[in-house]
């Protein structure tokens, strides 16, 4: 017999599965946003009046002759036509009309939760970090931006990578809400922690990977060399030392950026690929086996997209690929540290 405490717990738990969903597919729109090349199309940022588009002539020559004042325009785009100036100003739109539809998405149900007291302390607390987190996404947005708007027709590879960070943050947390939200209490008292240590460390490595996977996008470095596994003919390329600086040199020299970011995806799936192989001889359940193997095939099909996106020199299709597939993987990582943390 299912109680009332149990039914909220169920109804909270399907909302933020919802929002979970919701921060996936925003991680998705805006990788294709910047593949695309279509972030800097609105220059202004206006948090409520900016869900309007549009919406007539008049306004679409206002919002053109805005953007023909900036650096992207003057240097980069100067021959765009209308039609042009449209389909990159629609990928931006959506992907910030989308941003606040999961704000609307969490404020009004957190309200209403809130008033009918079906939320415990710690919920609260955890869904107030959240709320922070989403509002400080929103000004690392405008702020990521801004850096392509001034001098520079290009965005910033730094505010890039903290913009995506944060937003992997975001739903990593709210995936252990929902985790625990959905969790049955068990009765027995085995737990996998040593595993779970292993897994911890494909997780850190991964999201290490992801984020040396937007300075890729960020400085273009993907187009540098579209050879594997030598760069230019050589396993260690000519060049990876251009900068002085070891800063400068690892987030601003595309070869370096480049090299880093394919070997360390590479060590990335060796690593886990031993770590899964080792689970699975150690007998665990049969839930702990299939998230294993999801694992395994999601890091092969990662590697492969990686690779194929590289020598095809960026498509579109297969770039966004490679990124969805990328959180997907870390997604299954967090799942699966989850169910190993726990008591079974």
């Amino acid at each position: 017999r299912i109680t009332n405490h149990q039914n909220s717990k169920i109804f909270v738990g399907y909302w933020l599965l919802v929002l979970t969903i919701m921060c996936y597919l925003i991680i998705l729109i805006g990788g294709l946003t910047r593949l695309t090349e279509s972030g800097l199309s609105m220059v202004d940022w206006r948090p409520f009046l900016g869900i309007i588009p549009p919406l007539n002539d008049k306004e679409w020559l206002k919002v053109f002759e805005m953007y023909k004042k900036t650096p992207e325009f003057i240097i980069v785009n100067s021959s765009m036509t209308m039609n042009e100036f449209k389909y990159i100003f629609w990928w931006e739109f959506f992907h910030r009309f989308f941003a606040r539809m999961i704000g609307f998405v969490f404020i009004f149900p957190f309200i209403y939760f809130l008033l009918k007291k079906q939320l415990k302390n710690k919920d609260i607390i955890s869904l107030i970090i959240i709320l922070l987190f989403g509002a400080l996404q929103a000004f690392v947005g405008w702020w990521m931006v801004k850096s392509g708007l001034n001098n520079d027709p290009y965005v910033s590879q730094y505010r890039l990578s903290f913009h995506l960070t944060n937003a992997v943050i975001i739903l990593s947390l709210l995936i252990l809400m929902t985790l625990n939200q959905f969790e049955k209490i068990k009765q027995q008292k085995i737990r996998y922690l040593s595993i779970n240590r292993l897994f911890v460390i494909s997780l850190i490595l991964t999201l290490v990977t992801i984020i040396s996977g937007s300075f890729v996008s960020g400085t273009d470095a993907g187009k540098s060399f579209n050879t594997f596994p030598l760069m230019n003919g050589k396993f260690f390329p000519d060049g990876y030392f251009y900068f002085d600086s070891f800063f400068n040199n690892i987030f601003e020299n595309i070869i370096a950026i480049q090299f880093n970011h394919r070997w360390l995806a590479i060590f990335t799936f060796f690593w886990t690929l031993f770590v899964v192989i080792y689970t699975l001889f150690k007998k665990v359940p049969v839930l702990h086996q299939f998230a294993c193997y999801t694992i395994a095939i999601i890091m092969t099909l990662q590697i492969v997209l990686g690779i194929l996106t590289l020598i095809n020199n960026v498509p579109i299709s297969l770039a966004s690929l490679h990124q969805a597939n990328a959180i997907l993987l870390y997604c299954s990582l967090l799942i699966t540290s989850f169910l190993f943390s726990k008591k079974t």
